[in-house]
C-alpha cells in the first residue's frame, strides 16, 4: 500500500514534485500544505486538497512529506512542519542513481537522472535537481538546493543552505561554504567562503552577505 504524502508548498515548484512523486511506487500524494496565504486552502490544486500548516499536527501519524520550495530558505517551513511532529520522506525518482554506499536525509528529493556516486553523504532537505551530478566521497550539507545539470566532482564539501545553479561545474575536493551562491554556468576551481556568491569561468566573488537563494 503506498504511501500517503504532502508537498509543503502549494505553487508552481509543488506540481513539478508532484509529477516526481506519481513516478515512486512507494508514495501517493494527497495533498498540498500552505502556510502564507489560508485563503489557497479553500480550492483544490491539480485535484489535491490544500491543507493549512498548523493541520499537520492532526497529520503527521500518517502521513509524511517533502518541501518543495526550491529556494534554500525553505528552512522556515520546514521548521514549522517539525515542530508539530510531522516526519519526512526521501525521494528518489526511479531514473535516478543513489549508490548503495551512500546516504540521503529526510525530506531529500532526487530528480530523473541524477547520480550520486559512491560512499557520499547527502543532508537533509537537498534538492537534487534533473541529471545533476555528484561525485564519490562528497558531503552535502542539509537544504541545499543543486540545479539542473550541476556537477559536483569527488571530494567535494557543500555547505549548508547553498545553491548551486544550474550547470555549475565544481572541481574535486572544492568547499563551498554555508550560504554560498554558485551562478549557474561556473566553474569553481578553488573554495568558496560561506555567504558569498561567486560567478564566471573560473568562478570569482561577484556579491558578498548572500544566504543561499
Amino acid at each position: 500500500m503506498p504511501e500517503p504524502l504532502l508537498i509543503l508548498g502549494a505553487r508552481i515548484f509543488a506540481l513539478e514534485v508532484a509529477d516526481l512523486v506519481s513516478e515512486i511506487p512507494r508514495f501517493q500524494l494527497a495533498g498540498f500544505v500552505e502556510n502564507l496565504d489560508p485563503d489557497r486552502c479553500l480550492q483544490h490544486l491539480d485535484g489535491f486538497p490544500v491543507y493549512w500548516v498548523d493541520e499537520l499536527a492532526r497529520l503527521a501519524s500518517t502521513h509524511s512529506g517533502v518541501c518543495a520550495f526550491g529556494s534554500t530558505r525553505r528552512k522556515a517551513f520546514i521548521q514549522q512542519a517539525a515542530a508539530q511532529g510531522f516526519p519526512f520522506a526521501t525521494l528518489v525518482h526511479p531514473a535516478a542513481r543513489l549508490s548503495p554506499t551512500s546516504t540521503a536525509g529526510p525530506g531529500t528529493v532526487i530528480w530523473p537522472g541524477a547520480i550520486v556516486s559512491a560512499h557520499t553523504h547527502i543532508g537533509e532537505h537537498v534538492l537534487i535537481n534533473r541529471g545533476a551530478l555528484i561525485g564519490h566521497n562528497a558531503e552535502v550539507g542539509d537544504c541545499v538546493t543543486l540545479g539542473a545539470g550541476a556537477n559536483v566532482a569527488g571530494c567535494c564539501r557543500i555547505g549548508s543552505g547553498s545553491y548551486i545553479a544550474m550547470g555549475a561545474v565544481i572541481v574535486e575536493r572544492i568547499t563551498i561554504g554555508a550560504g554560498a551562491v554558485v551562478a549557474a554556468g561556473s566553474v569553481v576551481i578553488r573554495d568558496v567562503p560561506d555567504h558569498v556568491m561567486v560567478a564566471g569561468m573560473p568562478a570569482v566573488i561577484v556579491k558578498r552577505d548572500v544566504d543561499g537563494l
